[in-house]
């Protein structure tokens, strides 16, 4: 298969199955987000006004009235004394609410937006607003990446179906939820789950031990000694909300490494695979029938599954062709699109 990015999402999206991996991240089909990813977003998105807010702030400590423009919200106004209100709190979230399910196929109910405001309470109120970023020395919110890994296995050049070239260096790319300074020398990087804390791939609980050695926080470590070079040290910080909490972990170079060791591997087996396998032979997995987009749709046209059409395709007619056929129409597989 052709990789020329890898982000936290595709990284593990290849353990959990690598069909829909092929068809996302190759091919370029995109899923409808669940509801309970939808209701995340919305989380997320309220928590990250609230940290664009304490940031504009701390840039105009003087002004006593301020707004902050959000790409998804809109215009939100605040003062310095109404930003650290419940009030405003519910204001950002009912904003984000609206948004996020205006336009949504999904139907949501007074338990959606209760389940929004325990969240983004909870998040906020843990160990009397730890991690409430309107408490935090913020120094970047929501700061996208796109880093080249310059090393000679990261070197590619592949053939496309139509007989061009595509040559290159593997980067990694994503977005990062909080950056916050904890003292001179050292940043901490807060990241927020409304899920589960599971491995998806292997129904496993995420631990503490699993989580040092975690692609997504290992990557996120690399990413922000790339983006923030100026501070010696980080804290790495995934924040479960409904689920165990925060788990902190420190990293240093030699985990920079560790995760150029893990990148290199993964990345070659994912070259190495021309015929990408789907999580269920015969699609009875619940992970298909209730998970799975590319299952639960049929492919235009016909009465199987996107799935199972890429999965004949590739039988009938090999990798190449099979991209050839079945990419998305104005899909480049070199795009980024966030978040990720």
């Amino acid at each position: 298969m052709i990789v020329t990015y890898i982000r936290s999402s595709s990284y593990n999206n290849y353990d959990y199955c690598q069909m829909q991996y092929f068809i996302t991240y190759v091919l370029g089909h995109r899923s409808l987000s669940g509801k309970k990813a939808q209701l995340g977003t919305i989380v997320h998105k309220a928590l990250e006004c609230l940290a664009s807010c304490k940031k504009k702030l701390q840039d105009n400590p003087d002004k006593k009235s301020l707004y902050i423009n959000d790409d998804a919200i809109g215009k939100v106004n605040f003062t310095p004394k109404s930003l650290h209100t419940k009030a405003f709190v519910a204001r950002v979230l009912d904003k984000s609410y609206e948004h996020y399910t205006e336009n949504c196929t999904h139907k949501y109910t007074g338990a959606d937006i209760k389940f929004c405001r325990t969240q983004t309470e909870t998040a906020l109120s843990y160990n009397d607003g730890q991690f409430d970023p309107r408490k935090r020395n913020v120094v970047d919110t929501e700061p996208q990446f796109d880093i080249v890994i310059d090393e000679p296995w990261a070197k590619f050049k592949y053939k496309m179906p139509n007989g061009e070239e595509m040559e290159g260096q593997l980067a990694i790319k994503g977005t990062i939820d909080l950056v916050t300074k904890v003292t001179d020398d050292t940043i901490e990087v807060i990241d927020w789950k409304t899920g589960r804390r599971l491995n998806w791939a292997t129904g496993e609980e995420k631990t503490y031990e699993k989580l040092l050695e975690d692609p997504q926080l290992l990557l996120y470590n690399y990413a922000i000694s790339k983006l923030y070079p100026d501070y010696e040290q980080s804290i790495m910080t995934i924040y479960y909300i409904r689920d165990g909490g925060p788990f902190s972990m420190c990293f240093d170079k030699t985990d920079q490494e560790k995760f150029l060791g893990m990148l290199e591997k993964r990345v070659k087996q994912i070259q190495r695979n021309d015929f990408p396998q789907p999580i269920s032979r015969n699609r009875k997995s619940f992970k298909c029938t209730k998970l799975c987009d590319f299952y639960k749709k049929n492919w235009p046209g016909t009465n199987i599954s996107i799935c199972e059409h890429v999965e004949e395709n590739l039988k009938a007619f090999g990798h190449d062709e099979t991209v050839e056929k079945c990419t998305k129409e104005g899909f480049n597989i070199g795009y980024y699109e966030a978040p990720g």
